[in-house]
């Protein structure tokens, strides 16, 4: 669908867009048949890419959705372990990489940027019939896991988000790493079938390092010299959006659509952001989904709604748990036992009026104290991060009898803010839900740590276990306190 959509635009439109150099429709199809050509030389079955946003990572992708080759992007802030592991899972015939990797034999490859590695596995990975793409995500702890999508899971979704955005040939800005499925579906995918162009951006440009941003300037800079109409964020992102449009940061007058997904996010966020001027619709989905599971559209004033359900999906709720069928993955890599599921339980608290889903927490997470109280704790993160105080937030009370939390604060924030900030949202949360004490952490808590995923959510096992000793000493001290009054 997308190869046809890309042969019947205008060739001269622009279709991708760098800081030095742009691609027309006409060069994007060029490329994609010159790697389509190679990996049938070549006799490519599955491929692996390791390198950052550039032209050259949609060329691939596409070629490979065109000639039936798995396709499986490395993402460039994997620690080494985990792309070990990725590789034997995958067994891919040959690497890509703008890398260099001395311990693989380098073979030919036409674009001139990129070098290419083969491998030699004695047998290939187990697939479901119909795979193109395998994408990993960290998930919930620090083994990738391998997620098989075909053609028609991807296109379907990206074909579902053009009518629901509803902006004719969009100018999208890519800050999220295209080996994340959202911005490879939402951000590539949707925006060409609708004849738009994307804006890449290396790593630098956009102030990130691995999956961290580490230069918020660069950040904002990309967003206004690019000018783009749509771009996608986590809720961290959007919060330093946010601290920068306080500060006098103009968000370009082009923009019209801010896609925010990942994790809950706050309805006092969206209202502040929107207050702001800042045009934010909350979306909600899975890898498991082919991403996109639905999205709120700019005819939705809801500042706690996912949006509308996605119309090639059907969900339901059962013992308030989010239930998708429809368009669900194949299975996973070299899970047999997996392949071909009908629906997919999703493990996220979830409420359905009229179509338009509202996702509560996590079932895993829910934290039930001592006194059998039940509490999400993406419920309370959010409120606490929808102050603009901290940069993150991991909520800790399970058989405890009142809520903790342990984190960073945002610049320029003390011990008197945090206790003030702390006072006014608990007036906000029942009692039970209210948090008592706020652990501050010297740095962020990051991926490569393995205690973050790569879209920035906590994993909560590996914060609690990492940093127990601190959690004790905070409950002791609570407790003690609360004895002598």
């Amino acid at each position: 669908m997308i190869f046809n959509v890309i042969k019947n635009q205008p060739q001269e439109n622009v279709a991708i867009r760098t800081l030095s150099s742009n691609y027309s429709y006409g060069d994007l199809l060029n490329n994609i048949e010159l790697v389509e050509t190679w990996l049938i030389g070549n006799n490519i079955s599955s491929l692996a890419l390791y390198c950052e946003n550039q032209p050259e990572w949609i060329f691939i992708d596409l070629a490979c959705q065109n000639a039936g080759v798995i396709f499986t992007a490395i993402p460039p802030f994997f620690t080494d372990a985990q792309i070990d592991t990725l590789i034997s899972s995958v067994k891919p015939d040959v690497i890509i990489s703008k890398h260099e990797l001395p311990f693989y034999q380098p073979t030919t490859f036409p674009l001139l940027l990129l070098a290419a590695y083969r491998l030699n596995f004695k047998s290939a990975a187990k697939t479901p019939i119909n795979t193109t793409k395998v994408t990993f995500t960290s998930g919930s702890t620090g083994n990738p896991k391998g997620v098989c999508l075909s053609t028609k899971n991807q296109q379907e979704v990206a074909s579902s988000l053009v009518k629901a955005i509803n902006i004719e040939m969009p100018i999208h800005l890519c800050l999220l790493s295209l080996s994340t499925l959202l911005e490879n579906v939402a951000g590539v995918y949707a925006p060409l079938l609708a004849g738009g162009s994307i804006w890449l951006l290396n790593s630098d440009e956009t102030g990130f390092d691995g999956a961290s941003l580490f230069n918020v300037e660069k950040f904002l800079h990309a967003i206004s010299i690019t000018k783009p109409q749509t771009i996608i964020l986590v809720p961290e992102l959007l919060q330093l959006l946010l601290i920068g449009v306080k500060q006098g940061w103009q968000p370009p007058v082009e923009l019209e659509f801010i896609a925010v997904g990942g994790s809950k996010v706050s309805s006092r966020l969206i209202d502040e952001a929107r207050k702001s001027g800042l045009p934010v619709f909350q979306g909600y989905g899975l890898s498991e989904c082919a991403s996109v599971v639905s999205i709120a559209s700019r005819s939705e004033d809801s500042s706690h709604s996912c949006g509308q359900v996605l119309p090639h999906l059907n969900v339901s709720v059962l013992d308030g748990e989010l239930i998708v069928k429809g368009n669900v993955f194949l299975g996973y890599i070299n899970e047999e036992n997996s392949w071909y599921p009908t629906v997919v339980n999703t493990g996220d608290i979830a409420e359905l009026s009229n179509n338009s889903l509202e996702i509560k927490g996590r079932i895993k997470n829910l934290i039930i104290n001592s006194f059998g109280r039940n509490i999400s704790p993406e419920w309370v993160e959010s409120e606490l991060l929808a102050t603009g105080c901290f940069k993150q937030v991991v909520v800790i009370g399970d058989a405890r009898p009142f809520c903790i939390a342990i984190g960073t604060e945002q610049t320029g924030a003390n011990n008197e803010t945090v206790t003030q900030v702390l006072a006014r949202v608990n007036q906000t949360l029942p009692s039970y839900a209210q948090v008592k004490e706020f652990i501050t952490l010297k740095q962020a808590m990051t991926f490569e740590q393995g205690l973050m995923t790569t879209n920035g959510r906590p994993k909560r096992q590996a914060v609690e276990k990492h940093f127990s000793q601190q959690i004790e000493n905070t409950y002791l001290l609570a407790n003690n306190q609360l004895e002598i009054l």
